[in-house]
């Protein structure tokens, strides 16, 4: 079904901590973030992502636009009725994947904070590009224990991570991720097994309390701890474009265009939004597919209104 639509890629740069929460707790932190069964790396579920893109787009698109957003994103039980005030059920005409982290920011001895990614990591998203049209950007070389590789800035040959000490390998060649992702200028390839312990033991953790507002001092009972993402952490989701079911005017590419255009700069993200919790900047990461069908869909409508003009 993928074949013939289009695709992007969403990056989510963070501008403040983000709760993705998980709901549930199986240690002594309260209240965890979301993170991937199978390797326990911290990522934000596709319904999260979906849910903040939609409710960006409900605040910033304009008024009267419920339709549009029942088109675009899916039917919307709560406010689901078309023109005729009929019950209708849309399917969604744009799909997220899960947002998956790409790169993490550590404390260092070499700067205020250093990013990290993993052989791996870069392996999925060379994985991902490559099932949206894009160009994989090479081989990654594999790294085991303290072993760590130079992407990009300039580092000792003992660079300390938190608590942890990896030997640096600097590289003639400065690392690039493809056109449009975001700028990353300390970035350091480390092995799975010291990334695992980056985004496992080193994300950030609160403590939080509730106020008795008659005595002044805290709840019994209210005291809680809250993991976060911190901030300057890089994510990025896969986003596929098709076309809307019930308007075979509007096609994949200008729905794709018209997201772009409207979901920009800044996007808020999971829990504590009014603590100013998962502030974003998005940027968008399209293929050379997407860009010829953008170029060619002008053009045609160029040609259109030249033809009519006539």
């Amino acid at each position: 079904m993928f074949t013939k639509e289009l695709f992007s890629i969403c990056t989510f740069y963070a501008v403040s901590p983000i709760h993705a929460g998980s709901g549930t707790s199986t240690s002594a932190v309260d209240l965890p973030i979301q993170r991937e069964r199978h390797t326990n790396w911290p990522h934000i579920q596709a319904s999260g992502v979906k849910g903040a893109m939609r409710d960006h787009y409900r605040k910033f698109a304009g008024k009267n636009q419920d339709q549009t957003i029942n088109l675009i994103f899916g039917s919307d039980k709560d406010n689901d009725k078309d023109q005729k005030g009929f019950d209708r059920d849309y399917p969604g005409a744009i799909s997220f994947s899960d947002a998956k982290i790409l790169c993490f920011p550590m404390r260092s001895n070499a700067a205020p904070f250093v990013w990290v990614t993993c052989p791996t990591v870069l392996q999925r998203l060379n994985n991902d590009l490559e099932f949206a049209g894009f160009d994989s950007f090479g081989d990654i070389p594999p790294l085991e224990g303290e072993q760590a590789l130079n992407l990009s800035g300039t580092f000792p040959e003992k660079l300390i991570i938190e608590d942890a000490i990896v030997n640096v390998t600097n590289i003639d060649t400065a690392f690039k991720f493809p056109k449009g992702f975001p700028k990353i200028d300390r970035l350091v390839l480390i092995s799975d097994e010291m990334f695992d312990y980056c985004v496992t033991c080193c994300t950030e953790i609160q403590t939080q309390i509730k106020i008795d507002s008659e005595t002044g001092t805290a709840k019994d009972g209210a005291l809680r701890y809250q993991e976060l993402m911190p901030s300057d952490t890089l994510l990025y989701s896969v986003v596929y474009f098709s076309r809307a079911a019930e308007l075979n005017a509007l096609q994949a590419n200008t729905i794709q265009s018209h997201i772009e255009e409207t979901i920009k700069d800044f996007i808020q993200i999971g829990g504590d939004e009014t603590l100013g919790r998962g502030i974003c900047r998005i940027s968008w990461v399209k293929s050379e597919k997407s860009e010829k069908s953008q170029k060619s869909e002008k053009s045609q409508n160029t040609e259109e209104t030249m033809g009519g003009a006539e």
